[in-house]
């Protein structure tokens, strides 16, 4: 029947379905294909063209073979759990930008002008939002949607479908140190801003004690703003390189990751 109707074995057909869970996992919570504002039927059509792009490729296995329903539930969860590792990994480092604009965004007094995201949904503060578009834009010129589906490519060598089973604790040392280079390259990316305001502080309060009559809100605030803006316009350079060396070390970590599942 799978060969009259697909051209294919059912070993190999329940093989490609099980890519295009693994696929759709990616694509669901990956940057820039995860976000909101694309289509659910445009992500499924991009995950079926994927799948058909990788299907030969895939190791047909005599596992599949009379496989049942109930069978088939434990290595779609499986697959379903690397996609989502895949995608979530690639999405760290939105989030490190993210970050770092949110530190910022407090020290400029920014606090309380936090917005809802219209990508994510989440709320975020007004840098933190301006930084996770400079993300995006880095993304796509560093071809990083290019890198992403090279990733899915290079799971399906380094971990095949059926994996009745995946090694979490590895999984779970891994991520912890890329939560650890994503945290760090936040504190560096809001460190110029963060250094500039600390001085903006110590100012204030020389002012404050040499001048006590002077409404240093007034003063404080908008001096908080500009010097803050400056700074994060002073620092987009180092954007580019950090963004770059994020992305390189995505790159290498979940490939050696994925050595491990």
């Amino acid at each position: 029947m799978f060969e009259a109707f697909f051209g294919m074995t059912e070993s190999q057909f329940l093989a490609a379905l099980l890519a295009f869970v693994r696929t759709s996992a990616l694509l669901s919570v990956a940057p820039l294909f995860g976000n909101r504002t694309v289509p659910v039927k445009v992500k499924a059509f991009i995950s079926l063209l994927l799948t058909v792009v990788v299907a030969p490729m895939l190791k047909s296995s005599s596992q599949f073979d009379g496989i049942t329903l109930l069978q088939m539930v434990p290595l779609a969860v499986t697959e379903a759990f690397i996609g989502l590792l895949l995608g979530f990994t690639a999405k760290l480092i939105f989030e490190g930008f993210q970050f770092g604009g949110k530190l910022i965004s407090h020290q400029m007094g920014l606090g309380l002008a936090e917005i809802i995201d219209p990508d994510s949904g989440n709320q975020g503060s007004p840098i933190g939002n301006i930084f996770s578009l400079l993300a995006i834009v880095l993304f796509l010129n560093l071809n990083g949607h290019h890198l992403v589906i090279a990733a899915l490519y290079r799971s399906f060598e380094l971990a095949p479908v059926g994996k009745e089973h995946v090694a979490v604790a590895a999984a779970r040392e891994h991520l912890l140190r890329m939560f650890n280079e994503v945290f760090t390259i936040g504190v560096r990316l809001a460190a110029p801003g963060l250094a500039m305001m600390f001085l903006i502080e110590v100012a204030i309060g020389v002012i404050a004690r040499l001048v006590p009559q002077m409404n240093i809100f007034f003063v404080g605030l908008p001096l908080r703003l500009g010097v803050g803006l400056f700074a994060v316009v002073a620092s987009l350079p180092l954007f580019y390189l950090l963004f770059e060396t994020l992305m390189g070390l995505w790159q290498r970590d979940l490939i050696t990751m994925l050595k491990y599942l």
